[in-house]
């Protein structure tokens, strides 16, 4: 009886695993994922003299694209950092949205942050950056994309974003943008 139960048991796993693969071929998913496209430092006023960054302004967007040419993906939980040099200058976030098949969705963010104190490791490279005239911001967060297709095909995963930027102080632009290091990844 135990031979015949783990038997059923061993069949049932395989035809799951073929109808899963089946599934998988038939609507071949791809990544979504998210790809900083354009960025500016609006404003930057920092006092050395106590290592506060008294006024910064950032605009950037940010592009969500779906190759998937037959199902729709959502993205949630949705956060964006900036950073400098480990310490976190603003925190944005969205809501749930959708992006359809084979299209995009770009996403403007804007924001300021005020009276943020940079630790005495941050101070020296804030002097540094601003001397150099090339001040690097970190654009840094995730979300959680899903999809789904009828009963059987439904995938969720973690999509990260790590941007390194250059932005030139007295000028706000950035730095050419290298897509590759700016488009998230996923596991």
């Amino acid at each position: 009886m135990a031979v015949i139960l783990c038997m059923l048991l061993a069949i049932g796993v395989l035809v799951l695993g073929a109808t899963m693969l089946a599934v998988y071929l038939i609507y071949k998913p791809q990544m979504p994922y998210m790809e900083v496209t354009n960025a500016q430092l609006l404003q930057l006023d920092y006092s050395p003299a106590d290592g506060v960054i008294r006024d910064i302004k950032f605009k950037f967007d940010l592009l969500a694209k779906n190759t998937n040419s037959k199902v729709d993906t959502s993205f949630s939980s949705f956060n964006i950092d900036v950073n400098f040099n480990g310490t976190t200058l603003l925190q944005l976030s969205t809501e749930t949205f959708t992006v359809a098949r084979e299209s995009s969705v770009t996403l403007p963010y804007s924001g300021e942050s005020r009276g943020t104190r940079l630790d005495p490791a941050g101070m020296q490279p804030m002097e540094e950056a601003v001397r150099s005239e090339l001040v690097p911001i970190t654009l840094s967060g995730k979300a959680r994309t899903r999809w789904k297709k009828g009963v059987f095909l439904k995938v969720g995963f973690w999509t990260r974003l790590n941007c390194p930027l250059d932005f030139y102080y007295r000028t706000g632009n950035v730095a050419p943008i290298d897509h590759d290091t700016c488009r998230s990844r996923s596991p």
